[in-house]
C-alpha cells in the first residue's frame, strides 16, 4: 500500500490485512497456500498482531521475490494493545497483554529461517522487542490446534494510562474488557499532553525526523507502561534451537 506521505503511513498502522489467510508472494496478497516443506522449506510460526499480519508491511520488510503463509488465528488470553514506544516511522506499535476471557484475532507468519533475520532487524531485537516462545495455543484456520508459537513482545511493556492498557481498535477481539483506540487518537493524546499548540501532523512529522524527540515522548509514554509478567513466555537467546 503506496502511503503520500510518512505521516499518513504512521496514522495508517495497524494496517488493514484480510480476516481470513493468504499468501505472501512477491509483495502482494495471494490465495493462501499451507507452508509445506515441498512448497516453502521449514518455516517456524511467527505471531504476527500488529502490521505483521498486513501485507503492506510484510512488502517493506521482504522487498523483492519472497513467499510466506499468513494464517489466520485465534490467541485466547490475551488482547493487542499499544506498546509504551514510538517506533521509528512514527506510529504507536503494538504489543500483547494478558487479558483473562479475551480472545483476540492474530495471524501466524510461517517464517523460513533465512527470512527471520530480516524480522529480527524490523523489531529491534533486544532493544524494542524480546523475542521467544509463547506457550499458548492458538487455533489457525488451517491448521487446526497449535500448542505454541514465536512472538515479538515490547521490552517496555504496554502504555497504560490509566492503569490499564488500550487496546487497538482495529483489530477483531471477543470478550475485550479495556477500551479500544485508533492511532490518531492515540497521537493526539500524546500531542494534547506534550504540545498542545502544535498540529497533528506537525507533531508527528517532528518525532518521525527527529530521532532524540521521539525518544523522549517514548519516555513519556514509558512512565505510565504497565510490564509484561507472563510465566508462558520465554526470551531466546541465539543459542536456542527454533
Amino acid at each position: 500500500m503506496p502511503w503520500p506521505n510518512p505521516v499518513a503511513r504512521a496514522l495508517d498502522y495497524p494496517y488493514s490485512a484480510p480476516a481470513g489467510s493468504f499468501l505472501f508472494r512477491d509483495g502482494a496478497e495471494t490465495p493462501y497456500i499451507a507452508p509445506g516443506r515441498a512448497a516453502h522449506g521449514l518455516r517456524v510460526p511467527v505471531i504476527g498482531y500488529g502490521s505483521n499480519r498486513a501485507a503492506a508491511a510484510l512488502a517493506r520488510k521482504y522487498p523483492g521475490e519472497a513467499q510466506i503463509p499468513v494464517e489466520a488465528a485465534w490467541l485466547d488470553g490475551f488482547d493487542v494493545v499499544y506498546a509504551a514506544r514510538i517506533a521509528g516511522y512514527g506510529a504507536v506499535p503494538a504489543t500483547l497483554a494478558p487479558c483473562p476471557g479475551c480472545r483476540v484475532a492474530v495471524k501466524v507468519v510461517w517464517l523460513s529461517l533465512d527470512q527471520l533475520p530480516a524480522m529480527h532487524a524490523s523489531e529491534s531485537i533486544g532493544v524494542g522487542y524480546d523475542f521467544g516462545v509463547l506457550e499458548v495455543p492458538l487455533h489457525c484456520e488451517h491448521s487446526g490446534f497449535l500448542p505454541r508459537a514465536l512472538v515479538y513482545i515490547a521490552i517496555g511493556g504496554s502504555f497504560a494510562p490509566e492503569g490499564e492498557p488500550i487496546a487497538i481498535d482495529s483489530l477483531t477481539a471477543e470478550g475485550r474488557r479495556w477500551r479500544a483506540a485508533p492511532q490518531q487518537a492515540m497521537q493526539e493524546h500524546m500531542r494534547s499532553a506534550l504540545e498542545p499548540e502544535m498540529s497533528l501532523d506537525a507533531f508527528l512529522s517532528a518525532h518521525i525526523e527527529d530521532r532524540d524527540l521521539r525518544l523522549t515522548r517514548a519516555a513519556w509514554l514509558a512512565k505510565s507502561a504497565l510490564p509484561w509478567q507472563e510465566k508462558r513466555f520465554r526470551v531466546l537467546t541465539a543459542e536456542d534451537p527454533l
